[in-house]
């Protein structure tokens, strides 16, 4: 070991600005080693429970909260007119680029959201088949039913995933804003492109 640090080599207490040699690596006694191993039962129900954890979760927790509660900033530079179409020219500009280019990073964009959209409605579709597979094919019991209900949520993101990456490629289709509501409700086509 001595031989290791002589040519540069340190170990971690060394590193971690302990003091080296023979005095810092002092054997504990068996009631030293004990003790520390259950030193946590001195600390009480706080620290058992994970006082640091728990609290930085919580901050996790609050900051996630904040976040969703806040309305997100849209892009000032991308430009609508009053009817909702979109402004290309006046969106190019803002965004230092020509008209053409924007048009072919829409027709990038539209196609990334249809790929997008499709693939969460095909990891969709197989969650719901294995969701109905799990639910019909293994015993009642309690703890299978809440495993299928709460398996829901997970199926209702891949959805909603898939229908906001259908919207918004319908939304460039179109060159301008749309509800969801004229999506449902379009006789122009439904599925993206």
């Amino acid at each position: 070991m001595d031989a290791q640090e002589d040519q540069g080599v340190t170990n971690d207490k060394a590193a971690n600005g302990q003091p080296k040699g023979k005095a810092a690596e002092k054997k504990r006694s068996l009631i030293g080693r004990a003790m520390r191993r259950v030193g946590w039962l001195a600390g009480g129900p706080a620290d058992w429970f994970g006082r640091k954890s728990v609290r930085s979760g919580a901050e996790l927790i609050g900051k996630l909260w904040q976040q969703t509660r806040s309305a997100q900033q849209r892009d000032g530079r991308f430009k609508v007119d009053e009817a909702g179409g979109f402004d290309l020219a006046a969106t190019a500009f803002s965004y230092g680029m020509s008209v053409q280019t924007l048009e072919q990073r829409l027709e990038q964009r539209r196609c990334m959201t249809s790929m997008i959209s499709y693939g969460a409605l095909f990891v969709a579709l197989l969650g719901i088949i294995f969701w109905v597979h799990s639910a019909i094919d293994e015993p009642y019991t309690f703890a299978r039913m809440m495993m299928v209900w709460e398996f829901l949520p997970f199926l209702a993101l891949f959805l909603l995933v898939a229908f906001y990456n259908a919207l918004l490629n319908f939304q460039i289709r179109l060159r301008r804003t749309a509800g969801w509501r004229e999506f449902l409700s379009t006789e122009e086509g439904f599925f993206p492109r």
